[in-house]
């Protein structure tokens, strides 16, 4: 806490001394309208606990991915292992198994990749955020209007629409220096064309980003085991582009296309090793071969709204295909095998001759779901959505480990096979879910708002598993018995709000979020495994909105309590690992934002979150003490408070020139990698903070130049953790050390 309170005097001594010499230039009051409940809304009208991030703020700040907007938003983190790797949590809900905070991009739900155990919440798509309208980021169960994997909240990232009545372009270049790393170079741009005056408008937006990496894998003495070195190796390669056309056919009836698409590779997991850190260099990667992460994402969006003049008609498509190569080191988990560590490898300890090794494994996701939705016109006494959902979504895996050559990588042959391979299975799964939702409300009286809310869910999951090489030579091999699994469930909404006034705004909420159960990869080696079931979460929420002093103050904020029943958690099995029902869980906590428009164009902002997420109740009874679970331990990979703060000005230079500076803090308290105390992976990963500086010159044309410094104290700042399988390292992925960019864009 000492050394945050330097940081705190440093922004308090500059914002004083800029508001001093500040001038009255007009004041920028960014009102987003948002569409959270499915209908456009003021984010202070919409009775839902949310942060919304409109493109002034993504701007300011210079956002352009996950990492750079979630420490904005109170209570929203992610056990975040490098792009494309990320898993979201709110309100202190994560666990294995489907997502706990459901992700669109447009009306496009996000299905996630399977990974070595059906863990489809564990690498969530990470897609550049150039030409954003804005962010929303929703708290608490959404389970009526969002359905699956919403458990925790929704995360939804609306793109910029086509103009219809005018030529636009954007033009964005820059370059960053990172300390302890290699120099990185962005480039954007963004062309916006009617085709048919105030009817038909393509609007195309493409990035590329050559961003250098900051970790090193060093000579260690002490083992004979071959080591590949190298500076910077985390490096990212990423380009893509979005294209929309939007088509007003009539007055009443539009449509709009959106095509996405995205390539990403990295040189290297972004983990480190703390226990091989030197004093000069805590950025450490520790491997004995190359991991790198290759991942290619296409997405389509069809949306169609029809004004009936008593109701909207919105019927959505939507395709995803994602196809990604992961490879982890495997060496350390071999050894320990055979009793083995690094150091004592053929030198006291006979080892086997099968390292370093890497497991490899190309895994991918098609996904087509489509919904249908009446929307009842706002300002009416009763206000409903009724609607429609499916989604079909097929994901594959081919993993493969294998010993590595020379230069750390796995060779293959022309079939793709691995040379040297040890093992290897394949599997392909179906998930096929189906919904309808109502969603409705009543004014009672006329400040008080009544509402309720259900969706009927069912889904179908099957998996088949093919072992193709066993580890174990006597092992069988083959297709191994066909698994499936349904369930129905039926889920609710109870929602009462009161107006008090135009500015003021309390409700309270009673509501169901889920996560969709499935069968398992079968653990081990053995043939089959049981399904585990849904798991649900019911929200009990206080929440208020209040706009003060001329809208000069806005306070916001929720008290809530969380059940979560039938907990999907993952349980090691033999190599492998297994998704099964746990127990309960509960966490209770408060979310709450301020906003404040001081004299001389002067903001400051504060969001704070707590979130105490714990087993509750009986747990079941392992056979492993150090896997058993009990009442009361605390969920994994989510802090308990978390802190972000601006403050933010505005100086006019000239008549035609304006200056703004906003400087960011955040902080997080500490989280450990599992939840139970017992086992010996257990590891605290501690609090973090960080603060970031944003200065820049714009004219009224619309040409700036800025500079950004983020992490401006060069912290490490840990994301997530974890402890190498056979106890034999533990890893932390840290946010990347000081970086100073600078930024020019054009608008024409």
């Amino acid at each position: 806490m000492r050394k945050v309170l330097p940081r705190v005097w440093l922004a308090a001594i500059a914002w004083a001394g800029t508001a001093a010499m500040a001038q009255d230039v007009d004041k920028d009051l960014e009102e987003v309208m948002v569409t959270a409940t499915r209908r456009p809304t003021l984010p202070m009208r919409t009775p839902v606990s949310m942060t919304v991030l409109g493109s002034n703020t993504l701007a300011a700040v210079n956002v352009d991915s996950f990492g750079d907007f979630a420490t904005l938003v109170p209570g929203l983190t992610a056990t975040d292992l490098g792009p494309g790797q990320k898993r979201y949590a709110l309100r202190g809900l994560q666990s294995a198994g489907e997502p706990e905070v459901s992700l669109y991009y447009d009306e496009i739900p996000i299905s996630g990749l399977p990974g070595p155990s059906l863990d489809t919440g564990d690498s969530q798509p990470d897609l550049k955020l150039w030409d954003v309208d804005r962010v929303e980021v929703l708290r608490g169960p959404q389970g009526t209007l969002y359905g699956n994997g919403s458990i925790g909240g929704a995360i939804r990232i609306i793109s910029r629409r086509p103009v219809l009545d005018r030529t636009e372009a954007a033009v964005e270049a820059s370059g960053a220096s990172t300390t302890h790393g290699s120099p990185s170079w962005r480039l954007n741009g963004m062309f916006n064309q009617p085709l048919i005056d105030d009817r038909f408008a393509l609007r195309l937006a493409a990035y590329y980003r050559d961003e250098g990496g900051w970790l090193d894998n060093h000579h260690l003495a002490g083992t004979t085991l071959r080591q590949v070195e190298g500076e910077d190796i985390n490096w990212e390669h990423t380009w893509g582009a979005r294209l929309s056309a939007l088509l007003q056919a009539t007055d009443h009836w539009s449509v709009t296309a959106i095509a996405y698409y995205q390539n990403l590779e990295t040189g290297n997991s972004f983990e480190t090793f703390p226990g091989f850190a030197t004093p000069r260099d805590r950025y450490v990667s520790q491997a004995y071969v190359r991991t790198p992460w290759v991942d290619e994402s296409w997405m389509f969006n069809l949306i169609s709204t029809s004004d009936l003049g008593w109701a909207d008609f919105v019927v959505t498509g939507a395709f995803q295909k994602r196809d990604a190569t992961v490879n982890v080191d495997s060496t350390r988990f071999l050894l320990s095998l055979s009793g083995c560590t690094e150091f004592d490898w053929n030198a006291g300890c006979t080892g086997p001759d099968n390292v370093p090794a890497d497991s490899s494994a190309r895994q991918g996701v098609r996904a087509y779901s489509a919904e249908m939705r009446l929307v009842s016109h706002s300002g009416e006494r009763s206000e409903w959505t009724v609607g429609a959902f499916t989604q079909q979504s097929d994901t594959y895996r081919r993993g493969q480990l294998a010993v590595t050559n020379e230069y750390g990588h796995i060779d293959y042959d022309d079939d793709g096979q691995a040379i040297n391979r040890l093992f290897a299975r394949n599997n392909d799964d179906s998930f096929d879910q189906y919904a309808v939702f109502l969603d409705a409300g009543y004014r009672i009286l006329p400040k008080w708002k009544f509402s309720v809310g259900a969706r009927w869910f069912h889904s179908y999951r099957s998996d088949q598993q093919v072992l193709v090489q066993q580890f174990f030579p006597d092992a069988p091999v083959g297709a191994q018995p066909f698994q499936d699994f349904s369930e129905s469930q039926l889920f609710k909404k109870f929602h009462l709000a009161y107006e008090a006034s135009e500015q003021s705004l309390f409700y309270v909420e009673a509501a169901q979020g889920f996560r969709a159960g499935g069968p398992n990869y079968p653990g081990g080696f053995a043939l089959t495994a049981p399904p585990y079931e849904a798991d649900s979460a019911w929200n009990y929420e206080l929440g208020w909105k209040l706009a003060l002093f001329d809208q000069r103050f806005d306070w916001t904020g929720a008290i809530y309590r969380v059940e979560w029943a039938n907990v999907q958690q993952l349980l090691p099995v033999a190599i492998f690992s297994s998704i099964v029902n746990g127990g309960d869980a509960r966490s209770d906590g408060f979310e709450t934002e301020f906003g404040v428009q001081l004299p001389g164009n002067t903001s400051v902002n504060l969001g704070v979150a707590y979130a105490d997420a714990r087993l509750h109740g009986p747990q079941p009874v392992v056979t492993n003490p150090a896997l058993q679970l009990q009442d009361g331990d605390r969920l994994a990979g989510v802090p308990r408070w978390t802190v972000n703060g601006a403050i933010q000005w505005t100086h006019a230079v000239a008549a035609n020139l304006s200056a703004h500076a906003r400087l960011d803090y955040q902080y997080a308290s500490d989280r450990h990698n599992i939840v139970s105390s017992r086992n010996p992976s257990y590891f605290v990963i501690p609090a973090s903070d960080m603060t970031s500086l944003h200065l820049d010159l714009e004219t009224r044309d619309g040409r700036s130049i800025g500079l950004h410094v983020t992490n401006l104290f060069d912290e490490f700042v840990p994301q997530a953790g974890k402890m190498i399988e056979g106890y034999q390292a533990r890893t932390l992925t840290a946010a990347r050390p000081r970086t100073i960019s600078l930024v020019l864009s054009a608008k024409f």
